[in-house]
């Protein structure tokens, strides 16, 4: 790659989030050198992240894999080439499908697939499609599963929800977007909240702590952990009492209403309240701004979904949304992508799905796979279980179970277990300390890409090439060359459906490979039939508009799909909340502290910890409310000793006034195992120790 000089910076794109925030790049004898926000783009204005503009530090980390390894007899590592390291494993995998069959082999992708999706997405399911095994784990049954589990019990609208834009009132629920860049439409979040502030939208947030978004809401619920479920019936309850609810949408798309009315008559505003630790005036004002809006826009976060009931928050959510009406309608525009063909968009309602529970694949803890995914808590005890359909092989790639996964004790030593442990790691993790082969790929703005999950969506979306080159003499290959590798050396069909997104597969669509292609040539076939060509992208570097909408159409002829807001089992949950003793807590035994989650801008998981963004404190805090640590009689950065049921980690308290009493709120992704727990100041500590499967 040719030199480029520093007033002449290469327009890209940052793939650390699903942000996607267009940067201009800076490059020096083939180094990035700097990187910032591209300030032409009409949509980001120059916005960008701490983590984005640290790029050329993560590039060019001294830590940095530049090539791949194996482990030793003795436990160490010797660097291995890559093509011998394939030949090794793709023998190795042969093998344990041959002795214990397909299922023996699973695979772990993470949060950080976003940064090289879809070619390496559809490539890794392509290689889990040719060995014939259905052991596919991610983030998402870990983080998110309700948001996926949730419409298929109520159903689904044919048309998008009510947008951001446009929105009277914004209901924010454990989510904390400033930091995440998740909930809000893409761009500059601040910026975002703020003009939408300044037209008259109300705010309404729901978190336990004061957090970026709660300080500049409405009206900000700090209820105390574990309540969501009960201030979510309450709010659906002063709405349907307060006649708010949308009665044409609800005679015509839904059904239940009155179960669901008889379900929540325990939830009052007052006795919730109480329970919740809030006013109630401004819960009952919450539910009458949301009630009384024209058009609502409703996000939720990482926070109610790791909790006990996150699918039924999730549900509730929608049930609130459905019985106002809070959907876009017949004759209504709404945002058509660049990247994906014109969408049909039709008002009517998709029923829920009976079968959302697939049974035929687990083996543990009476779980299924359902509309979320595998469920990924029960990885290691499928690994630690003998008996046929025992785990033996694991290949995980973009991101690090050994601090991801519930109780890290358990996850360690099922790690350990293994026969074959492969992590695609750019760095020495937590988990690629632990595996036989650690392969070294590229990293972004080392090989072209396209902001597919974003065009898909939006009206906007940017193609970039490979601004640079990988580091003189490493031996580097992007992720999808490793998964096509393994397909070519174990003899599998050479056969790739397309990733619409980090869990979904496209059906129907197969591209069949006699020869390996490009990056290019795969970006070229999964944008093929998308309302903008590809090339158009690659004249205009840079992020460029191509607005265009499509209206909502009417229901079909004789169409019968309806909501439910009284699904069965989500009914019997609210009913064994509403049934415990007025005033009766969770039981939370010896424990009195709450744990939850927590974002920093400086790292994105466990990924970004560097001394670029970290700014030397490399460590994650357990922020506790000022009050809280007086009364343990603990100073401020005091060294501790947090334990739960399940296992303790030292931690580092930090006074916090943002945070509700009684709240231990502290960042996930960061530590290892016990046996680094002396580091715990300069790599941090696991929370998923704390936590059960």
């Amino acid at each position: 790659m040719a030199t480029r000089s520093l007033d002449e910076p290469t327009k890209s794109f940052c793939r650390l989030c699903m942000n996607f925030c267009p940067i201009d790049v800076e490059v020096e004898d083939g180094r990035v050198t700097r990187v910032t926000g591209d300030d032409d783009n009409e949509i980001y204005r120059g916005y960008t992240c701490l983590k984005g503009r640290a790029q050329p530090d993560l590039l060019n980390h001294p830590d940095r894999l530049l090539g791949s390894l194996k482990r030793q007899p003795d436990g160490s590592f010797a660097p291995i080439a890559i093509d011998d390291a394939l030949d090794e494993i793709a023998e190795r995998l042969t093998d344990i499908v041959a002795r214990h069959g397909a299922r023996s082999v699973a695979g772990y992708g993470g949060t950080m697939q976003i940064a090289t999706s879809p070619t390496s997405t559809s490539f890794y399911h392509a290689l889990m499609d040719g060995i014939g095994t259905p052991m596919r784990f991610d983030p998402n049954t870990i983080d998110q599963g309700g948001k996926s589990v949730a419409p298929t019990l109520l159903g689904h609208w044919m048309a998008p929800p009510q947008g951001f834009a446009d929105a009277d009132v914004a209901l924010v629920f454990g989510c904390n977007p400033m930091v995440s860049h998740l909930g809000l439409p893409n761009g500059n979040p601040g910026a975002l909240v703020s003009a939408a502030l300044r037209r008259g939208m109300q705010l309404i947030v729901v978190d336990p702590r004061r957090t970026d978004i709660a300080k500049r809401a409405t009206i900000h619920l700090q209820a105390r952990p574990g309540h969501d479920p009960e201030i979510l019936a309450a709010i659906v309850r002063a709405v349907i009492d307060g006649g708010l609810i949308d009665d044409a949408f609800v005679a015509q798309h839904v059904r239940g209403l009155e179960t669901l009315r008889k379900v929540v008559e325990p939830f009052t505003v007052d006795e919730v309240a109480r329970r919740a630790g809030v006013d109630p005036a401004d819960l009952l004002r919450a539910a009458e701004v949301y009630g009384r809006a024209r058009r609502s826009y409703t996000m939720s976060g990482t926070g109610p979904s790791m909790s006990s009931m996150g699918t039924l928050i999730e549900y509730l959510l929608l049930t609130l949304q459905t019985i106002c009406g809070r959907w876009t309608r017949e004759g209504e525009s709404v945002e058509a992508g660049v990247l994906a063909p014109l969408p049909q968009h039709r008002a009517q309602a998709m029923a829920p799905d009976a079968d959302w529970r697939r049974p035929d694949e687990i083996r543990v803890l009476g779980l299924t796979r359902t509309a979320a995914g595998m469920p990924t808590a029960a990885l290691p005890d499928e690994i630690l279980l003998p008996g046929e359909g025992q785990v033996r092989a694991l290949i995980s790639w973009s991101g690090n179970p050994a601090t991801a996964f519930p109780d890290q004790t358990k996850t360690l030593a099922a790690l350990d277990s293994l026969e074959l442990f492969v992590q695609i790691d750019p760095l020495m993790s937590a988990s690629a300390r632990r595996a036989h082969y650690v392969l070294a790929p590229t990293m972004p703005l080392e090989a072209p890409a396209v902001s597919m999950m974003l065009g898909m969506r939006n009206m906007y979306a940017q193609y970039t090439r490979a601004v640079v080159d990988p580091p003189p003499g490493s031996d580097l290959v992007e992720e999808w060359e490793i998964f096509y590798g393994l397909m070519v050396r174990m003899g599998l069909p050479m056969e790739v459906r397309r990733a619409v997104s980090t869990i979904s597969i496209e059906p129907g669509r197969t591209l069949v490979l006699d020869q390996k292609p490009t990056t290019d040539e795969l970006l070229d076939w999964f944008t093929a039939g998308g309302r903008v060509p590809l090339d158009e992208l690659r004249r205009n570097p840079g992020t460029v508009t191509y607005p265009a909408t499509c209206e909502v159409g009417p229901a079909e002829p004789g169409w019968t799909g309806r909501f439910d807001v009284a699904n069965t089992e989500m009914m019997h949950d609210l009913g064994q909340i509403a049934a415990r003793e007025s005033g009766a807590e969770v039981d939370i035994g010896e424990f009195p502290f709450r744990l939850v989650s927590r974002r920093q801008a400086s790292v994105i998981n466990s990924f970004c910890n560097i001394p670029a963004t970290n700014r030397g404190r490399a460590y994650n805090p357990a922020f506790l409310h000022p009050d809280d640590l007086r009364l343990l009689g603990l100073a401020d950065k005091s060294e501790v000793e947090i334990r739960s049921a399940v296992g303790a980690i030292p931690a580092i308290v930090h006074s916090d006034p943002t945070v509700r009493r009684g709240v231990v709120s502290m960042s996930a992704g960061f530590g290892d195992g016990p046996e680094r727990d002396a580091e715990f100041r300069e790599i941090g500590a696991s929370t998923s120790r704390l936590v059960a499967t």
